[in-house]
């Protein structure tokens, strides 16, 4: 390291020695990965972002903006000691700006801290573990991106990779999205009564496997309930027997019960209920799946959230829970996470009562944050037969309206509602 001059501090020294090279050697900028807001000085961040944004800004157009505009960029003589300032030569670029951010992240840790002191709460603490994890991960040498994914891209065109794509376990459903990615954030929508939970209990039941975990996470209904409903799925028990089984379970309705337990018991999935469920409970769920594990985290349902701040409305807030659904995926590469949500009344004011895009209005957030949307649909629900059949199934069209990689359609299933079950 050169010796510093004692005129100024160490923070300032690389701020002008960042400036100083990129205006001697425009050819460093391509290796420019800092932001305006990094510099401590404001206006070296306003002279970085000219840096940054125009390829022909050089020392006498800094010197003229100087003259004309030197409450932003600074007066002549502040100029001068960016324009004069001794560069070797024009490697080092990179490290230069590591020092920068280094002092950047100090000085926002400490104020993050400062704020916490003065009114810590667990919902504080969470946000400066997560800001903490957003800084650390800030990519300031990114030359390796490009090669290092193509060379993945290529080995995957040679080799077979294994749980690149998870199956829903709907045949139908599969044969249109062929399965679910990591990162994805995937909702699952419907007006209520549709058979959302459902759809999404037996869906984490075939997601799970000994190298995956799942996590549902029960906002509306208690964990005892859900899990009488999976084990009327998983035991083909009617689900009306649980609410009194001593009366209503035959022997073999026991037994199979309780084998549907066991079954339960080994599986990598289990049910979270929380009154209040908030994003950062969400990242705590993903915090603890292993990294050698993928993980999917269900949550039923999504209006039903909470934040941790405060928002103007209800927009707003769904907003803000939705980007942050999608932050997490982008923070966990072995996540995805399946929102439920539920549809708004527009449906029951049209004849044809199959929802339709238009219909998350307010949840505009959401459509655009999901990689994937189904909307569940049961026509029987709004134009029940004359004369049903005892224990006939349902047909449940599950609608794929948007799919980033992949085909658009419906798959239509059975939904046999006494047991929870979907086929």
């Amino acid at each position: 390291m050169k010796t510093i001059n004692h005129a100024i501090s160490e923070v300032d020294y690389f701020e002008k020695m960042v400036l100083s090279r990129a205006l001697m050697y425009p050819e460093t900028r391509q290796s420019l990965r800092l932001e305006a807001k990094h510099f401590k000085d404001d206006r070296h961040g306003a002279i970085y972002g000219k840096l940054v944004n125009d390829i022909g800004f050089n020392t006498e157009k800094l010197l003229t903006v100087s003259i004309q505009k030197k409450h932003q960029y600074g007066d002549y003589d502040f100029v001068r000691t960016i324009t004069e300032f001794p560069v070797a030569s024009k490697h080092g670029i990179v490290n230069d700006q590591i020092q920068v951010y280094e002092f950047y992240k100090e000085r926002k840790i400490k104020k993050l801290m400062t704020e916490y002191l003065n009114s810590p709460t667990n919902e504080q603490a969470m946000d400066i573990s997560n800001e903490i994890t957003r800084l650390n991960q800030y990519d300031l040498i990114g030359n390796d991106s490009k090669v290092n994914m193509l060379a993945e891209i290529r080995e995957n065109l040679f080799v077979k990779q294994d749980n690149v794509l998870h199956k829903t376990g709907f045949d139908r459903l599969d044969e249109i999205i062929d399965g679910f990615e990591m990162q994805q954030m995937n909702v699952i929508a419907a007006r209520p009564s549709m058979g959302k939970t459902a759809f999404a209990l037996q869906m984490a039941v075939r997601l799970q496997k000994a190298n995956t975990e799942v996590v549902f996470c029960s906002i509306e209904s208690s964990e005892k309930n859900m899990t009488q409903r999976l084990l009327s799925n998983i035991s083909k028990v009617e689900l009306r027997k649980f609410k009194d089984p001593v009366e209503r379970m035959s022997t073999e309705d026991i037994e199979n019960v309780l084998t549907a337990m066991n079954l339960y018991h080994k599986m990598n999935l289990r049910i979270e209920e929380k009154a209040r469920f908030t994003p950062n409970m969400v990242r705590n769920i993903a915090n603890n799946i292993p990294d050698d594990k993928n993980g999917f985290i269900i949550i039923d349902y999504l209006q039903l959230m909470q934040s941790e701040h405060q928002h103007n409305g209800e927009h707003e807030l769904l907003s803000y829970i939705s980007r942050e659904m999608k932050i997490i995926t982008q923070e966990f590469p072995n996540i995805t996470i399946i929102p439920l949500l539920q549809l708004n009344r527009a449906t029951e004011q049209r004849q044809n009562k199959r929802p339709v895009m238009s219909d998350l209005r307010g949840s505009g957030q959401t459509e655009q944050d999901a990689s994937m949307i189904m909307m569940l649909y049961r026509d029987d629900y709004y134009h029940p037969p004359e004369d049903p059949e005892p224990g006939a199934p349902s047909l449940l069209e599950v609608i794929v309206s948007k799919n980033k990689d992949g085909g658009l359609g419906t798959a239509e299933l059975e939904f046999h509602k006494s047991i929870q079950k979907i086929y």
